[in-house]
């Protein structure tokens, strides 16, 4: 059961040549939320408002060409409790805006949150506030990020961060996922599930999820081994030994091991390892599940062998960030 609050306010800022869906992914999140508490009785008035601001009002036209208005400027706007900053190809240009800076790090002491979607985290960190803080962006500007930042701990192939109260997502849909994280730090995880289910999500992805989506990356294979690869990832509590997946391509264990090592750049127990490590950090983020059971649904043969993996898993982590 959660607790009413007081109307939270939500703005972003935009910018020319902004990402839409950074914009209205997260932002239909906390609007989406706002009156599903009302549908249900548990508000009367607004648990979220929502509004764009920018260096000057009117419309900012985004990346893919639609203009989107932005209701307030930086010379009305008057605070908010959570601040996004939008991502989107037009970020090299907010960087180097003095204005959007300095206004950036004037709200930083107002609002109770500051984040970014995708490259919005460029911006921040052009304004000197992810400085001392762990931070990511899209896979394709970790670098960039790094480069840009002072004493950030950038943290790669996560969908997003959360560092004292300051957010950041991996970028488009993640910015998703990091807006429903926020909604249960405030009204609960039953309330951001039912939101989550409400936008018609496959699941709730974690902060710790992978970037790069698995299923994805076996589908766009185009040989055997992506058919195999997403059987695989339909079935990690099954029987994974290089034997029986050898038997299913019709090879021998010895050239099925060593074309799968061709294909993939990864050897058949490190991949099974990794995807299965993977599922049980997904299954521990829902926090429904022991951690027996979350071992025998991700497909180790014991507590024992999770934790080691995990261990391994957080070891490579750490080494990957620096």
């Amino acid at each position: 059961m959660f607790v009413k609050k007081d109307t939270h306010k939500v703005a972003m800022l935009v910018y020319p040549d902004a990402q839409i869906l950074d914009i209205a992914g997260p932002l239909e999140v906390f609007a989406r939320t706002s009156r599903w508490l009302t549908l249900q009785g548990h508000y009367s008035a607004q648990a979220y408002t929502i509004e764009l601001v920018a260096e000057k009002q009117g419309l900012v036209k985004t990346s893919g060409g639609l203009a989107m208005q932005a209701g307030q400027s930086f010379a009305s706007f008057t605070g908010c409790d959570t601040l996004l900053v939008t991502g989107g190809i037009g970020f090299s240009n907010a960087m180097q805006n003095e204005v959007i800076l300095r206004w950036l790090q004037a709200q930083r002491q107002n609002c109770e949150r500051l984040g970014s979607i995708c490259t919005g985290a460029l911006v921040l960190a052009a304004a000197g506030i992810l400085d001392g803080h762990a931070a990511t962006t899209h896979w394709e500007y970790l670098q960039l990020l790094a480069a840009n930042t002072k004493n950030c701990e950038v943290r790669n192939n996560v969908l997003f961060v959360q560092s004292d109260n300051i957010f950041t997502s991996a970028g488009v849909t993640a910015g998703i996922d990091m807006a429903l994280a926020l909604v249960e730090q405030d009204y609960g995880k039953s309330v951001a599930t039912a939101v989550a289910e409400q936008l018609l999500l496959e699941r709730r992805r974690g902060a710790t999820q992978p970037q790069k989506s698995r299923f994805l990356e076996a589908e766009k294979r185009t040989d055997r081994f992506g058919d195999l690869q997403l059987w695989i990832l339909q079935n990690l509590a099954g029987n994974l030994t290089v034997n029986s997946l050898a038997e299913r391509m019709a090879m021998s264990s010895r050239h099925f091991a060593r074309q799968f090592k061709e294909h993939t750049d990864v050897t058949v127990a490190d991949y099974i390892n990794q995807v299965r490590t993977e599922e049980a950090l997904r299954l521990m983020e829902t926090g429904v599940s022991s951690h027996k059971d979350i071992a025998r649904q991700s497909g180790f043969s014991s507590e024992q062998h999770l934790r080691r993996a995990l261990q391994r898993h957080s070891v490579g982590a750490i080494q990957n960030s620096r």
